[in-house]
């Protein structure tokens, strides 16, 4: 009965909407003490912004995150608005104080109230229909421009829908990553650094190391609202998918190699400790590991990352930290 229901709501007949999340952790003293102890040792001690709403940071006469909202709002499919609607997660009088929010009439801010994974369950149950299409951006990344998010849209067509992940059921849902190979145009050279020894020496550090290239996160991902993706959504397991795929923290990457081990995935706890990950191999353990633990159903769950080769620094340049921003606010004439 329940997935009549489900049937019988399908929007995929609907123009796309888009998502941008831009909440931030509202962590106690403690937790914020703990939590930045662990990003700064995993970022060679880089400070990272805990607790503050960094998106609305001024940087060339505007917050950072208006660069994202204009290029989300400003993107076109044959010559007209490509999203139907644009949601945003932040503090809405925060934001409404310093964005004037008129100028976007399809425009929806969203009261921000939890993590990550709190924001996606909450605008996927409460804001779009089954067989409606989504594409998330983050709102940290400046750099990105209304071309950027027309083309990866298109990118994003050719695969959600179409094809099969490794198990062989239909993606409806993906993961933007970035390849070193691709940051042609790196602003925020800081951040690579490699392994000075050991069996990983020369490798990068931050970076995820799959068996032909070293990835870090593209802000964005998109998805078809699915019944098969119900449970990730209810648990907030989409919170373990998106720290796996930074894989920075020394807690988060504790986690990994625990759960690898207890489900007795030996040979992926050795690629992982050897930076040299098989994606489908983690990709169907992960999902596996999520519904045990979670006890959910991902029989129809279907997911994967997607290399953004197209102006790849666009979507890995984001502002984690004060140095981050510094250095962009050396090259804010160079923003569009």
């Amino acid at each position: 009965m329940e997935k009549t229901e489900k049937i019988k709501k399908d929007a995929s007949n609907l123009p796309p909407v888009a998502l941008i999340l831009a909440g931030y952790d509202k962590v106690d003293k403690k937790t914020k003490m703990k939590k930045k102890q662990e990003i700064i040792e995993s970022y060679d001690g880089d400070e990272i912004y805990i607790g503050n709403n960094k998106f609305l940071y001024e940087l060339g006469g505007k917050p950072v995150i208006q660069y994202v909202l204009d290029a989300v709002f400003k993107a076109e499919k044959n010559g007209k608005p490509l999203y139907d609607k644009i949601y945003l997660y932040n503090d809405v009088k925060s934001f409404e104080e310093v964005i004037d929010v008129s100028k976007y009439p399809n425009l929806k801010v969203v009261q921000m109230t939890d993590s990550v994974g709190g924001h996606w369950k909450d605008f996927y149950f409460n804001h779009i229909d089954y067989g409606q299409r989504v594409d998330v951006f983050f709102g940290d990344t400046p750099r990105i421009t209304s071309d950027d998010a027309a083309w990866l849209h298109e990118q994003y067509s050719k695969v959600l829908g179409v094809e099969k992940d490794q198990r062989g059921i239909i993606k409806n849902m993906l993961f933007g990553i970035v390849r070193y190979q691709d940051m042609e145009d790196n602003w925020l050279m800081h951040r690579i650094k490699f392994v000075k020894r050991g069996h990983n020496k020369g490798k990068l550090k931050n970076f995820v190391g799959l068996t032909d290239s070293q990835v870090r996160v593209g802000n964005s991902g998109a998805l078809i609202k699915h019944h098969g993706m119900d449970g990730l959504m209810e648990k907030e397991s989409v919170n373990f998918l998106y720290n796996i795929r930074k894989a920075l923290t020394p807690s988060n990457f504790s986690k990994i190699l625990f759960l690898l081990w207890k489900m007795k995935y030996f040979d992926l706890v050795r690629q992982v400790k050897n930076k040299c990950i098989n994606q489908d191999q983690m990709s169907t353990a992960l999902i596996n590991i999520i519904a045990s633990i979670d006890k959910i159903d991902l029989s129809e769950y279907g997911g994967s990352n997607f290399v953004i080769s197209k102006n790849a620094c666009r979507w890995e340049n984001d502002i984690d930290g004060p140095l981050d921003l510094a250095e962009f606010r050396k090259r804010e004439k160079e923003l569009v």
